[in-house]
């Protein structure tokens, strides 16, 4: 029988890779059999308890909704869920999320980052189960015995980022989003921010410029670099060296981990798309242990 499953998360944008892989994640769980619903992360659930506190932070969710409405992915399949879907459903978090505002029996982790990144500091559950996007951002105090509890859901753009300028190419890209506060150490001389660039405009830049630098480690806009034709650098976070910055060699297909590293990108760079298009496919897989462990670490 189909497992509920609640996937907590920001209204859909195409510039965050946070949110869209949440997105993805419900989506495939769709189309894997499962119910998947979307809870809007600004959404508060009523509490009898604390009527008041309800009362002020569903005015604000109203109001920011009236202004600008929750989006989905037109292309992915996540209806929204009510409070009586809530009942029984396994709720997923993403690790940003403090407590657990659903007040959900079953709770999952979803480490999209190292936990306590983005917030500095961390408040989960004593029961929650808890998965990671990629090993990297694993935590073994938190999650002992999740040693292969990846889940790792995959949307790669090759529609919009390809390879198009195979000519002469001049300057560089630079990205900030997590980086956002690290010292700058290119030249910023003919070099462009692109953070808030939409797609279509970000794909014409990286088929434009020679390199792209990147402040944020983690981000798949360094990979799109890659597939548009630029060197892909990123630049190394303080002590944390290439094999703990990606431990799996093909997921640093493509690209340079600092200004020393740049032949390895620009071997490896045929490799990067066959290497993602084969991550997309698997993500089903992925999608379809998270369910199976669930099952497990839930009974119904």
């Amino acid at each position: 029988m189909p497992r509920r499953f609640i996937v907590f998360a920001d209204s859909f944008d195409e510039n965050n890779g946070g949110v869209i892989a949440l997105h993805r994640l419900c989506d495939l769980l769709n189309r894997g059999g499962q119910q998947a619903r979307l809870w809007p992360a600004r959404k508060p659930l009523y509490d009898e308890a604390h009527r008041g506190e309800y009362a002020l932070a569903a005015w604000r969710w109203y109001r920011r909704a009236w202004r600008r409405p929750y989006r989905t992915c037109p292309v992915f399949h996540t209806p929204l869920a009510t409070r009586a879907d809530l009942e029984g459903a396994i709720v997923v978090y993403p690790e940003i999320v403090h407590g657990n505002p659903l007040r959900a029996r079953h709770v999952v982790r979803w480490l999209l980052h190292k936990p306590g990144f983005h917030k500095g500091r961390v408040e989960y559950g004593p029961d929650d189960r808890y998965f990671f996007y990629q090993k990297a951002f694993d935590d073994p105090a938190l999650n002992p015995d999740g040693g292969d509890n990846l889940l790792k859901t995959v949307w790669v753009r090759d529609d919009v980022y390809k390879t198009v300028n195979t000519g002469a190419r001049r300057g560089s890209a630079y990205i900030l989003r997590k980086g956002k506060g690290r010292t700058l150490v290119h030249d910023l001389k003919d070099s462009v921010l692109v953070d808030k660039l939409p797609h279509s405009q970000l794909a014409q830049v990286f088929n434009r410029v020679q390199t792209c630098i990147s402040y944020d480690a983690y981000t798949m806009y360094s990979l799109y670099a890659a597939l548009c034709g630029c060197v892909s650098i990123v630049v190394p976070e303080p002590g944390v060296t290439k094999d703990q910055w990606y431990p799996d060699p093909k997921d640093r297909y493509g690209l340079a981990y600092g200004f020393d590293d740049i032949a390895h990108a620009i071997e490896t760079q045929p490799l990067l798309l066959p290497h993602l298009k084969a991550q997309e496919s698997r993500s089903n897989a992925s999608v379809q242990a998270f369910v199976e462990k669930c099952e497990r670490y839930f009974p119904a």
